[in-house]
């Protein structure tokens, strides 16, 4: 029997993911199978570099990343380690605050956030786990160079073109090309220093000069380590906090972002929610009923997201929120599951705020609204001095929350949006939303949303509040401030909502988050090529573009004359547009989308093809693409 072939553009996590399914759906069929791993760097690792620094950690436990899905379900192959087992068969401890395989120092735990260096070792590990246990009707061949160009051949096959030269003819390629560079936004005038690698930032920026971050997420906080611990600074405990010892060469350092917003800490012993809360509001039902009964007869199930289904998003979390309060005061569960219930009911009965504001009376107030959007009164920021007081309050409270030896209800709240994910992708992908919804998600909700559950360790947040108080980190501007480049290759940044206007010149500014990837401004010569040929082309409202990747609900690309691309597949952080939240190491729970994604289409390729299925999904898309 002739073995299916099938390439693999780029292996990253996504791109792990997928060989895993591959191999385990072709050894679940007896089904022969090659498959082509094409990436020029370490297989599995993508953006987490094996020789990077210690002071770089994850932003999630080390005991919630399994790269298989069904690690509950019985025997599990040799591969399906733990990162948390993994670290301490390998020998790794805790020595001060550096991951070492030593005897000595402390053992590592669960809860713990590792070295980002660790997750691309590990992820490599796995890779070669899974080589050497591979099925013998199935063979992997690496590939490390990249990809140039795909083409479809007259045999119904594709011809991918290596940057060595060579070619290879297979019959399915899918890419997880993870975060292909663009070309810079040409009416913005900024020239930014790239965060990454972060070591390259001390090529640019010299001991003592002033420094820019666009951004108060997980990216700001590796560049902010960077230029303190990465230059010698040493962080010591005094007088029950944490205190900030120069090191000598540091920059001094000013953060700001659009919201002016910064992330929520995670937890100590942060744990995966998925599972162990079942919402009673904003339900899947909810969901589907609100997508199936919105939009015109031309645009039916269009979405209003901050009008139609952020308010069911609030409910959940307030509930969430009482019932982790009654739970923390009562000690029992069936009198926290009651709150729930008769909130639930409230809420059917339209007496949800009634009912609110009794358990407010008792237990407090909790406003979802300001904890996701903040405050929306710009007023109160009179000065700089006001806003960076409030900010550095909101953030010493919110680090109070995370390190609460009780389960906080705040952060309960917060991790209701985690579980929520896949209920809000049913209402945004693949064109769930109206245009202006669509663009007031993507520019603003989005980010708040990762703000709330994805920030950083505790730790981190504990480490930005010593270096604020020690002065080399300011947080100056407010929200949105104008940046403009001067005459003498610095820039000026000036405060557009502050009443009392602040104005910064500074030596250099940096990008402090990572941008999603394009097709209409890739620097990527594949997607270039792909694009080219018609064979991918932007997602698209009528005649606007707006990013991503036009795709069927199959993850097959829509060409530039509405053909799906049946023998292409895309997933990962091109997708992001039409998709939500791709950007994530796959994982059981929470994070196991990638592996049900990837499952489907290896199914799909190994299985009858003769007749593609596109559910109603892709022919939404169609008919808004033709339409308008």
């Amino acid at each position: 029997m002739t073995p299916t072939e099938v390439a693999v553009v780029g292996l990253g996590p996504w791109g792990l993911a997928t060989v895993e399914r591959l191999v385990t759906v072709a050894d679940r069929r007896r089904a022969p199978l090659v498959i082509h791993v094409i990436e020029p760097g370490v297989p599995g690792a993508g953006i987490f570099l094996v020789d990077g620094p210690d002071y770089l950690p994850l932003n999630t436990p080390c005991g919630q990343h399994v790269m298989f899905p069904n690690i509950d379900d019985g025997e599990v192959p040799p591969y399906a380690t733990s990162l948390y087992e993994w670290a301490r068969q390998q020998g790794y401890r805790w020595v001060g605050d550096r991951c070492r395989r030593t005897p000595l120092g402390r053992s590592i735990t669960p809860h713990d956030f590792l070295p980002q260096r660790l997750m691309g070792e590990w992820l490599h590990w796995s890779y070669n786990r899974l080589l050497e246990n591979l099925p013998r009707w199935v063979s992997v061949h690496h590939h490390k160079t990249s990809a140039t160009d795909i083409e479809p051949t007259a045999d119904d096959r594709e011809l991918v073109h290596l940057a060595s030269g060579e070619t290879l003819a297979v019959d399915h390629v899918v890419l997880t090309t993870g975060h292909t560079p663009d070309e810079p936004e040409c009416d913005r005038g900024v020239s930014e220093l790239s965060p990454y690698p972060v070591t390259d930032l001390h090529d640019h920026i010299a001991p003592g000069e002033s420094v820019a971050v666009a951004g108060l997420g997980l990216v700001a906080f590796d560049v902010i380590a960077a230029l303190t611990v990465g230059r010698g600074g040493a962080f010591k405990t005094s007088e029950g906090r944490l205190r900030y010892k120069p090191g000598g060469r540091e920059p001094t350092i000013c953060l700001f972002s659009r919201s002016g917003q910064p992330y929520a800490a995670k937890a100590v012993g942060a744990t995966d929610p998925t599972g162990q809360y079942v919402p009673v509001i904003c339900t899947p039902a909810a969901a589907s009923k609100l997508r199936a009964g919105h939009g015109s007869a031309r645009n039916k199930g269009l979405v209003n997201f901050r009008r139609d289904f952020l308010p069911l998003i609030y409910a959940e979390m307030q509930v969430r929120f009482y019932r982790q309060k009654v739970l923390l005061d009562e000690k029992d569960e069936a009198t926290a599951d009651e709150v729930a219930r008769t909130l639930a009911e409230a809420w059917s009965d339209c007496r949800f705020d009634t009912a609110i504001e009794h358990h407010a009376s008792r237990y407090g107030a909790f406003d979802a609204e300001l904890h996701l959007l903040g405050a929306t009164d710009d007023s109160r920021h009179l000065t700089t001095v006001d806003y960076e007081k409030q900010v550095y309050a909101t953030i010493e409270s919110d680090a109070a929350e995370a390190m609460s030896t009780e389960a906080s209800p705040v952060k309960a709240a917060y991790e209701t949006v985690r579980a929520l994910r896949d209920t809000m992708r049913s209402v945004i992908e693949f064109q769930g939303l109206d245009l202006e919804s669509y663009l007031d998600f993507q520019s603003g909700l989005s980010n708040r949303f990762k703000a709330l559950v994805a920030g950083p360790p505790v730790r981190r947040v504990l480490e930005l509040l010593a270096l604020m108080d020690a002065g080399i980190v300011r947080i100056p501007w407010g929200p949105s401030p104008l940046v403009e480049p001067v005459e003498d290759n610095g820039f000026r940044i000036s405060s557009t909502r502050l009443a009392e206007p602040f104005v910064l010149r500074v030596d250099h500014l940096v990008r402090g988050y990572l941008s999603e990837p394009t097709i209409s401004r890739s620097r990527s010569p594949l997607i270039r090529r792909l694009s080219s040929a018609g064979r991918i082309q932007p997602l698209r409202y009528g005649d606007v573009e707006v990013g991503s990747i036009a795709l069927t609900d199959d993850a097959h690309p829509i060409g530039r004359d509405r053909d799906i691309q049946d023998r292409l597949w895309v997933f990962g952080s091109l997708t992001e547009g039409v998709r939500y939240f791709t950007q994530y190491v796959p994982s059981p729970k929470s994070r196991v989308r990638a592996f049900v994604d990837a499952e489907a289409c290896a199914e799909q390729i190994l299985g009858d093809t003769a007749a593609v299925h596109h559910s109603e999904s892709s022919d939404l898309y169609g008919t808004v693409l033709a339409s308008g």
